[in-house]
């Protein structure tokens, strides 16, 4: 069976709740603390797993507290962590503050996510032609890269989330199958504004197209998701499920659900379909990968 291959992060999330978002010098009361897994690498490792397909993990933790602590976590969502190492120094760590809304702010601290190779996993971890490769830019650009030229050497499709954006080389982007960003990063990427409407949204994931990509995913928010690929395009309003909740980690449901749609012979439409229905389902409940409990899980097109 197709798997799904995350390189990526993986954060000790800690998360308080306000009724509001504080003014710059401001102090606020907290409603709630938690701490949970999180770092988009680890959360769409886990929404591919939710999702109903076997998730091998590839990343880095720190040598203190929390590494043993989201190594287990990790585990409980059925991904194999046997890749996932132990570096010297601190875990990653995410900041989170939720509005009662549901919006979120994130400040993040790398850790251990500097560390991230693929090289020690290469011994014994072999990617298979119908596996994807999942890759997100919280991890160094340079391991992005030798884990896209890894994957393809055995000819397994490579997506790719641009999240945070930050500028990439064209080499990297020319080796990517399927590229995943929101509107913003979508214009930072391009070096233009981010799309205003649904059809401009269109015209940017062709855009993208043309910088090497076969697939591209743009998410909207609470406008959908617009799409390119091969010769056709199109834009899927969003799946409205509910009230959200808290929307920290809704991205990272929609990839893993894609990349697991993928891996399972489904069309991109119909992967685009999955994973905004997945990231719907994300904001019903609080935390990142804690919400994805509920993910609905994906059957073999």
């Amino acid at each position: 069976m197709a798997r799904v291959i995350v390189v990526g992060s993986i954060n000790q999330d800690i998360t308080v709740t306000v009724d509001r978002f504080p003014d710059p010098g401001e102090t606020l009361s907290g409603t709630s603390l938690s701490y949970g897994l999180g770092g988009k690498g680890a959360n769409q490792a886990a929404a591919a797993a939710r999702s109903g397909v076997p998730v091998v993990f590839v990343g880095a933790v720190g040598s203190d507290l929390s590494g043993p602590r989201l190594r287990a976590d990790l585990a409980s969502h059925g991904v194999d962590v046997t890749h996932l190492r132990e570096v010297d120094g601190p875990t990653g760590t995410a900041l989170i503050t939720v509005s009662a809304s549901g919006e979120n702010t994130i400040i993040l601290d790398a850790g251990a996510n500097r560390a991230v190779s693929i090289e020690a996993a290469t011994a014994s971890l072999t990617p298979a032609p119908s596996d994807v490769v999942v890759l997100q830019a919280e991890i160094p650009e340079d391991a992005n890269a030798a884990a896209a030229r890894w994957a393809r050497s055995f000819g397994a499709q490579v997506l790719l989330n641009l999240a945070p954006a930050r500028p990439t080389a064209p080499d990297l982007l020319s080796s990517v199958d399927i590229l995943v960003v929101n509107e913003t990063e979508a214009g930072l990427t391009l070096g233009m504004p981010a799309p205003a409407t649904a059809t401009e949204a269109i015209g940017t994931a062709r855009a993208l197209r043309g910088l090497g990509p076969q697939h591209v995913m743009v998410t909207l928010g609470a406008d959908g998701a617009a799409w390119a690929s091969g010769s056709q395009a199109g834009h899927h309003r969003a799946v409205a499920l509910g009230e959200a909740v808290d929307t920290t980690g809704a991205g990272d449901a929609c990839v893993g659900a894609l990349a697991a749609a993928i891996a399972l012979g489904m069309s991109f439409d119909e992967a685009v379909t999955a994973g905004m229905r997945a990231g719907s389902t994300a904001v019903l409940a609080p935390g990142a990968a804690s919400s994805y409990v509920a993910l609905p899980r994906l059957t073999r097109s």
